[in-house]
């Protein structure tokens, strides 16, 4: 199928009961890159609404995305970068971070292709930087991630298909696993998200356990293996979640203690080499991604 008929195919509807379209959501151009992008930026303001113009399941491309702008590719994995509190280059420092997801990997062994995922990671502002609204946002893209994942699997059944998270990218990959898991058209035919990985997961720690059943079911059935890298180190996490949230992160203290995580979640304590650095999971950690992507039978 040409790029051409595929965009036109994508209008199509046939709404699932989370409002995942069937056979793909239309999707538009966003500004190309030497990686790969599915983007969301704009698509939502300061207060976490969708903006003008702008769907619940929508997203756009850089044109060059696999599946949905040009052929398959036997294995993909989407990277999902974190929050953005500080500066104003939110959308240059997403694409740095794909830059080294995608060197870490490659050096590490990965041979698969990368797709970065952008989306309105600065959103908000006040005493919190705009922690709450990010929250929210990262939520709402949930829908949009798990769109992407229909319209791959649609025209591209047999690709092995992974989601890897920084920080608050770990609330959208776990929105997006949640929409799956009520998603009939991905269901019914036994789809799965075959590796996820989380780094440094800004995340509440009881989310992968039966204290969050959705999220527990999700990730029980809507990955073949879920692998949490967790850093007692982590003074970010330590800030953001003892002092806004009053809680503890995933991706500090791993799932909490005395809960029961779904039976394909694993952990993997990496304080000895991440350190208390929040930006080093990436480059200190790529080739105990790769090793499990490579062995993820070993762990269910």
């Amino acid at each position: 199928m040409t790029k051409t008929n595929r965009r036109r195919f994508l209008k199509r509807t046939g709404v699932t009961a989370t409002g995942l379209a069937v056979l793909g959501a239309g999707t538009a151009s966003a500004e190309r890159y030497g990686i790969p992008i599915v983007s969301t930026r704009g698509h939502f303001d300061d207060d976490g609404n969708l903006t003008a113009g702008h769907t619940q399941t929508g997203y756009d491309t850089t044109g060059d995305v696999p599946g949905v702008d040009t052929g398959c590719v036997d294995e993909l994995t989407v990277f999902i970068h974190g929050w953005h509190k500080s500066g104003d280059t939110p959308e240059q420092n997403a694409k740095d971070k794909f830059l080294s997801a995608k060197n870490n990997l490659e050096a590490a062994g990965y041979d698969g292709a990368l797709v970065g995922y952008s989306w309105d990671n600065d959103a908000g502002g006040g005493v919190d930087f705009g922690w709450g609204e990010a929250q929210t946002v990262a939520q709402k893209n949930g829908v949009k991630l798990a769109q992407f994942a229909v319209d791959l699997k649609y025209y591209c059944p047999n690709a092995t298909l992974r989601f890897s998270s920084h920080s608050l990218g770990a609330q959208v990959l776990l929105s997006s696993l949640r929409s799956l898991d009520v998603t009939s058209w991905w269901t019914d035919r036994g789809y799965e998200v075959d590796s996820v990985h989380m780094l440094g997961a800004a995340q509440d720690n009881e989310a992968p356990t039966t204290e969050w059943m959705d999220t527990y079911n999700a990730i029980t059935d809507q990955t073949t293996a879920t692998f949490n890298y967790h850093n007692e180190a982590d003074d970010v996490l330590q800030w953001v979640y003892n002092t806004i949230e009053f809680d503890q992160a995933l991706g500090e203290t791993g799932y909490e203690d005395g809960n029961t995580p779904a039976p394909n979640y694993v952990e993997y304590d990496a304080t000895s080499q991440v350190g208390d650095d929040h930006s080093n999971y990436l480059d200190t950690l790529g080739d105990e991604i790769v090793y499990h992507m490579n062995h993820v039978s070993s762990y269910v």
